[in-house]
């Protein structure tokens, strides 16, 4: 939707340029662009000479986008497609909250007529309790920033970054609120506890790193401290089979609201600041 003191002309010259835009590619990052899935991508699955998981053809639709990389094989250009694609969506998912997931990889020879020569996918992902994620084209530029780091980053040199970014990944996988939290907890020890074990009061040490790595008055990191502390005594709590309470209701005891998945919302997005702050 295109919005302010554009008339209504100016309007659909801009959806159609962007609309044009988005089906021919944008540019990543190495020569990578993201595209909106096209007639012949989908007709390379109808082609493909051997038979598919019957999820894979459900799952891929027209409404979908693809990265695509070109690859010159004759000079024997190499090129790690996979984890290229999970860098990638590591950092659109790094870039802002919703639903991103990347789990199939093709190869397809780009000769006088396509020919698919292989496929590769991951085991089916979640697609539930995650927003709509909307790029905007001003957000290429930041998305491109974080690509680049993350690609140059040796995560065998920085465990504690590794841990961090792979917990946050899998969060994504789980279907239940209290399995993501205790994931994203995890993430939060890799990151400002670095693996030191018998560190006293550990909910207390990453509630005030946090806030202080994040908040930029007293107001915001009182804030992020209160969450984070709630959210590691909820976690201690799910692990060790006790009991607590995630069900609020209204002055009259009428309406019941589950309080749990807007605190892990919150603390995802606390997760997914620290570790933009900390790829540097």
């Amino acid at each position: 939707m295109l919005i302010g003191s554009h008339t209504a002309e100016e309007s659909k010259r801009l959806f159609r340029e962007r609309k044009e835009k988005v089906v021919r590619g944008i540019n990543l990052v190495d020569g990578i662009r993201i595209r909106h899935i096209s007639k012949e991508d989908l007709e390379d699955l109808k082609t493909w000479p051997f038979p598919l998981r019957r999820s894979a053809t459900e799952l891929i639709s027209s409404r979908m986008f693809v990265l695509e990389k070109r690859i010159n094989v004759e000079n024997g250009q190499s090129f790690d497609l996979h984890k290229t694609m999970q860098n990638i969506i590591l950092s659109l998912r790094l870039l802002k909250s919703g639903a991103v997931f990347g789990s199939y990889v093709f190869s397809i020879l780009m000769s006088k007529k396509r020919q698919m020569t292989s496929m590769y996918y991951e085991e089916d992902r979640p697609r539930t309790g995650f927003g709509t994620y909307t790029l905007d084209f001003e957000e290429v530029p930041g998305l491109r920033r974080l690509i680049r780091k993350i690609q140059g980053i040796d995560f065998s040199k920085r465990k504690s970054l590794d841990l961090a970014c792979r917990r946050f990944q899998r969060a994504y996988e789980e279907k239940d609120a209290e399995d993501r939290l205790i994931d994203l907890m995890i993430a939060f020890e890799a990151l400002f506890l670095k693996g030191e074990k018998g560190v006293p009061s550990k909910g207390e040490v990453i509630a005030v790193a946090c806030s202080v790595l994040l908040g930029k008055n007293e107001e915001r990191r009182q804030e992020i401290k209160r969450t984070l502390s709630e959210a590691y005594s909820i976690r201690n709590s799910i692990v060790h089979g006790s009991e607590y309470s995630r069900i609020e209701s209204d002055s009259k005891g009428e309406v019941y609201v589950d309080t749990l998945p807007d605190l892990v919302s919150k603390v995802e997005d606390y997760l997914r600041e620290s570790i933009k702050k900390l790829l540097d």
